[in-house]
C-alpha cells in the first residue's frame, strides 16, 4: 500500500465505535440513511460508525449528521435518556458494540431472513445487512479505474458472459439431463447465487433442442399453484387447446397431450421458479406428474428452482409427510464462488475492458474470500460468496479505494469496508 502524507486512513485507525453507532442501533437509524444525508458512500459511513473516520472531502459532515438526528424523535429521545448532547455522538463508546444487532435489522435484511440465519451473527451485523443492497460504482470510481461501464450491471448479454465453475457446469448438465430424460430435480441456492441466470441459460439450450418442449408456469404467486393450474400450464404450453373445466377432464387432457408429443418424438419439461413458495400438497401432486409414463419412458421432466427453504422442505426428519416426494427428487445446491473468485471477477471486468490484476491484488481477493466465509450452526465454514454479494463487496471496495486515492484495491481496503 502506498503511503500518503498528512492523511489519516482507516487502515491506521483501530476499531473504536462512536456513540453515534450506539444511538443508531438504539434508534433504528441506518448507515444508508446517514450516508444519503451526507453524500458519502455507505462504506465511509460504516468506517465512521466503527472507527471514527470523518470524510475530509465532505463539507460540514458532522453538522449534517447532527442536523438529521435532531429531527429524529427516537434519536432525540435516546440523547435525553442518556443525558447527552448531540455533539457527544462523536465520542468513542467502547468495543462492546462489535456484535450488537441493529434494532430494525429484520426490516433491512433481504426478505427479513438474513438476521436469523446461523453463522451470520458474528462480525458486524450492520455491515452484513448492507451488503445485500446493490452498490452502484460512482462515475469518479469508474474514471479512477479507467472503466467505461459498471461490470456488474447488465452483465449477462450472451452465454459467454456467464461464469461457470465445475460445480455450475455439473448442475447445468443435471438440469439438461432431467429435462431430456424425465428426471425430477430441485435446484437450491441463496438469494443472488445465480439461479435465474442458470435457468435462463438452460431454457435457451433446451429451446435449441428441437425435441424438447419447455413448460414454464407464469403465475407470480407460487403459493397459489395447484394441480389444476399445473394442468393449465401444460395444456397451454403444449397445444392450442383450451383447458377443460373439471380437474379429472384436465388430467386426462394432459395425459393425452404428453402421450401424443412423446410418440411424435418430443420430450416435455416443466420448470417452476420460486419453488420454495410451493405448498406440500402441490409438491405431492408434482411427484405424481413425474410418474406419468409411456411404457418405460417418462413423459414429463420436472425442474424446481428455489431458495434454501426448498432444501429444508426436502428434509425427511422435518417433513415425514413428504417422504414419497423426498425419496424421488434429486437436490442440487448452488454454493459460493470461493476458490473461483478471481476467475469470476476476471470475466466480469474483461467484458468491460478492465483487467482484474490492475484493479484488485491477490491479497485483496483472499481477504474477500475470508470475509465471505462464515461458520454455520455446526461451526463448519460455509462460503457465502454468491455473485450478488461478491459484486456488492467489490463495488464498495472500488468506491472506497477511489475515495482514499488508492491505485488499486488492497487487503486493507477490503478489510475497511
Amino acid at each position: 500500500m502506498r503511503k500518503v502524507e498528512n492523511r489519516v486512513t482507516p487502515y491506521t485507525m483501530e476499531f473504536q465505535p462512536l456513540v453515534l453507532k450506539e444511538l443508531a442501533l438504539a434508534s433504528d437509524v441506518s448507515q444508508g440513511e446517514l450516508a444519503k444525508v451526507t453524500g458519502v458512500s455507505r462504506t465511509s459511513m460504516n468506517l465512521c460508525f466503527n472507527k471514527g473516520y470523518i470524510p475530509v472531502t465532505v463539507e460540514d459532515f458532522k453538522g449534517r449528521v447532527e442536523a438529521h438526528l435532531a429531527q429524529n424523535q427516537n434519536a432525540v429521545k435516546y440523547l435525553i435518556e442518556q443525558g447527552l448532547k448531540v455533539t457527544d455522538i462523536w465520542k468513542p463508546c467502547g468495543v462492546e458494540l462489535r456484535n450488537v444487532a441493529p434494532a430494525g435489522q429484520s426490516q433491512r435484511t433481504a426478505q427479513g431472513m438474513l438476521a436469523k440465519k446461523p453463522g451470520l451473527a458474528t462480525g458486524l451485523p450492520d455491515q452484513i445487512v448492507m451488503k445485500w443492497e446493490v452498490e452502484m460504482i460512482s462515475e469518479d470510481t469508474k474514471r479512477h479505474f479507467k472503466l467505461f461501464r459498471n461490470p456488474f450491471i447488465a452483465d449477462v448479454e450472451k452465454s459467454s458472459d456467464i461464469y461457470r465453475s465445475d460445480e455450475h457446469r455439473y448442475i447445468e448438465a443435471a438440469m439438461l439431463d432431467a429435462a431430456k430424460h424425465g428426471g425430477f430435480l430441485a435446484i437450491v441456492g441463496e438469494v443472488g447465487s445465480g439461479k435465474t441466470t442458470m435457468r435462463r441459460e438452460v431454457m435457451e439450450q433446451l429451446r435449441k433442442e428441437t425435441n424438447v418442449m419447455v413448460i414454464f408456469p407464469q403465475i407470480i404467486d407460487k403459493s397459489r399453484v395447484t394441480a389444476s393450474s399445473i394442468c393449465d400450464a401444460i395444456i397451454l404450453d403444449l397445444s392450442e387447446e383450451k383447458p377443460r373445466v373439471k380437474l379429472e377432464q384436465k388430467t386426462r387432457q394432459v395425459q393425452r397431450l404428453l402421450m401424443d408429443r412423446s410418440r411424435a418424438g418430443y420430450q416435455a419439461c416443466l420448470i417452476i421458479e420460486e419453488a420454495h413458495d410451493l405448498n406440500t400438497q402441490t409438491l405431492k401432486y408434482l411427484k405424481r406428474f413425474s410418474e406419468l409414463e409411456d411404457g418405460y419412458k417418462k413423459l414429463l421432466g420436472i425442474i424446481l428452482i428455489g431458495q434454501t427453504e426448498l432444501k429444508n422442505m426436502f428434509n425427511e426428519s422435518q417433513h415425514v409427510e413428504m417422504r414419497e416426494v423426498i425419496r424421488r427428487v434429486q437436490v442440487a445446491e448452488i454454493r459460493g464462488l470461493n476458490g473461483n473468485l478471481k476467475e469470476y471477477l476476471k470475466l466480469k471486468f474483461k467484458r468491460v475492458g478492465g483487467d482484474i490484476d490492475k484493479i484488485m491484488n491477490d491479497e485483496a481477493i483472499e481477504a474477500l474470500r475470508k470475509r465471505l466465509t462464515m461458520n454455520d450452526a455446526r461451526h463448519k465454514p460455509v462460503s457465502h460468496a454468491y455473485p450478488l454479494l461478491v459484486n456488492n463487496y467489490v463495488a464498495r471496495a472500488m468506491n472506497l479505494a477511489c475515495e482514499l486515492g488508492e491505485v488499486m484495491i488492497t487487503e486493507e481496503v477490503v478489510n475497511g469496508i
